[in-house]
């Protein structure tokens, strides 16, 4: 079983898990913004940088409009320093490959020192036999390793610039110390995105999952952001797509509600301090201030944070990068333990 993440649970970090749920519904019946209480979970961005060119990822593409660079560990603690007295769950990862960063470790290391759940999500290229070691001894409470296709030609249709090779290699590299050392973490979850080019692959990904001594093996729907990648990428099967394809145009499978609770029980964080909605805004459009002098508690409860959430509880349709969003909707397919 996954480490049970309620041996992270205070009784401080309850109170303000429960005063953000409340304050949420609140919120949901008046139509304006009521926000007691912190975050309960974050994501921190260790970089922005990426080795691979995914086709849907602005960060391999090269289409983010933001800087690219590198979160410093010294920013990074300051962070936690703030935040972990009611936050416990950190995903350290939004855009580009968290092991980039030369830094992570160390981040890592002192998060979980503040008792924070630390959960990373990597393409595996810079895990390597010879690395091993050292990534099993900073080894964060879950690491999700995204691999979506079992042979070169399924992997490198959308995995561009990596090999199937080298992300099985660091993969197995990875179970196989673990079980050697005897280790209890990290938690490896082998995720696999549905795609039209490795859904015959499934019940292969089932037995490669437990044959490569991974935890747990995730499917996911894939996100795509285009007509045309829609048609390229998305799987036949509609029990794996997130959206409905008609008429040259698609749309997500949910009904897009005047409400999100991720803004009231989430944020996230660029590697350059800035503080935005959700994940789903991958070039910071709609940030609402940045750390450099400013504490995080003052960004969160400031009047654009809020103006942002009047805005979701009035016309969140009115949100462009709200019509591609999956709140409410589950990405994923199955999930299945080993």
């Amino acid at each position: 079983m996954e480490l049970n993440i309620f041996k992270y649970i205070t009784f401080k970090r309850l109170f303000n898990a429960i005063r953000i749920i409340l304050s949420f519904y609140i919120s949901r019946v008046t139509g304006k913004p009521v926000v007691w209480g912190m975050p309960v979970s974050y994501s921190i961005e260790p970089t922005n940088h990426c080795n691979l060119k995914c086709p849907e990822c602005p960060s391999g593409l090269g289409t983010l409009t933001r800087p690219l660079g590198l979160l410093k560990f010294e920013d990074f603690a300051k962070l936690i320093d703030e935040i972990s007295d009611t936050g416990f769950y950190v995903q350290l990862f939004f855009q580009g490959e968290p092991y980039i960063n030369k830094q992570l470790p160390e981040m890592i290391r002192y998060a979980q020192k503040r008792k924070v759940y630390i959960s990373i999500s990597t393409n595996g290229h810079f895990i390597t036999e010879k690395n091993v070691d050292y990534i099993l001894e900073n080894a964060p409470d879950k690491l999700i390793f995204s691999m979506d296709g079992l042979d070169e030609e399924s992997y490198q249709q959308y995995r561009i610039g990596g090999t199937f090779a080298q992300a099985d290699a660091g993969l197995k590299a990875l179970t196989r110390r673990k079980q050697e050392l005897k280790m209890r973490l990290p938690y490896v979850e082998l995720q696999f995105i549905v795609m039209k080019q490795n859904e015959n692959q499934l019940e292969d990904v089932i037995k490669y999952g437990k044959e490569s001594g991974v935890d747990r093996v995730e499917f996911k729907t894939m996100q795509i952001s285009s007509y045309e990648n829609a048609v390229k990428f998305l799987p036949t099967n509609p029990k794996y797509r997130r959206y409905v394809v008609e008429n040259n145009t698609i749309r997500t499978k949910n009904n897009l509600q005047n409400h999100c609770f991720a803004v009231w029980r989430t944020s996230v964080i660029t590697w350059d301090g800035r503080v935005v909605p959700c994940c789903f805004d991958k070039d910071a459009i709609f940030e609402a201030g940045q750390l450099n002098g400013n504490t995080f508690n003052e960004i969160w409860h400031s009047r654009e944070l809020n103006d942002f959430r009047e805005n979701i509880l009035n016309d969140r349709a009115g949100v462009r990068m709200c019509r591609n969003c999956t709140e409410g909707l589950n990405m994923n397919i199955l999930g299945i333990e080993n």
